[in-house]
């Protein structure tokens, strides 16, 4: 897997929220987008994930050597972000039945992520009961326990408290492979390790 950005710029309403973005990611790699409010790290996010256009440039992207078109690129992708809706009324063992109806799970039983996220006293109530600490875990642990080959996260420990923010950055390091992660971020503590940082301004 091999994912290239290719002098990548956004403009909003005549101005240019970033410019001449050149990056290359091949498996493995982890890369920080950083910077202050409103510099585009979830806009650049996005376009990443193909579900947005730069104004200028392309991503380009390659699985074994060959290109994938950036509207079948969802299909080797998971990712997470405050822009993704979980399914309110279903219960988190409802939703992961029906997430993993279309994408293939990391574990041999799904239902094992209720207690990885430690969300066990939690999974008769429906979502929109969970607490917005309790429904981030559950978007990042779908993300990340999502078979794919590129992980995009949007602040992924944003609204958890201490323990559990680290519980999840443990996760993220003990389970993400031999992916591609993308992470967009603020918070030092989520990208502190990361080999490659990004800083939009």
């Amino acid at each position: 897997m091999e994912v290239l950005l290719q002098d990548i710029g956004k403009k909003f309403y005549g101005r240019w929220l970033f410019r001449k973005i050149k990056q290359k990611l091949k498996a493995g790699e982890r890369l920080a987008l950083v910077g202050s409010n409103g510099s585009g790290k979830s806009t650049l996010l996005r376009i990443i994930a193909g579900q947005m256009n730069p104004s200028e440039g392309k991503v380009i992207y390659q699985v074994q050597g060959k290109k994938i078109h950036s509207e079948k690129f969802f299909q080797h992708l998971s990712w997470s972000g405050p822009y993704i809706e979980l399914y309110q009324d279903l219960t988190f063992e409802e939703h992961l039945k029906l997430h993993f109806r279309f994408k293939k799970c990391l574990l041999d039983d799904p239902k094992e992520l209720i207690d990885i996220l430690n969300l066990r006293p939690h999974k008769d109530k429906k979502l929109r009961f969970y607490s917005s600490g309790m429904q981030q875990r559950a978007k990042v642990g779908l993300a990340l326990f999502t078979q794919s080959q590129l992980l995009l996260l949007d602040e992924p420990t944003s609204n958890m408290d201490s323990e559990n923010a680290t519980r999840m950055l443990n996760l993220i390091e003990s389970h993400l492979g031999d992916r591609i992660l993308v992470l967009a971020s603020n918070m030092e503590r989520e990208f502190h390790t990361f080999e490659q940082v990004l800083r939009l301004n």
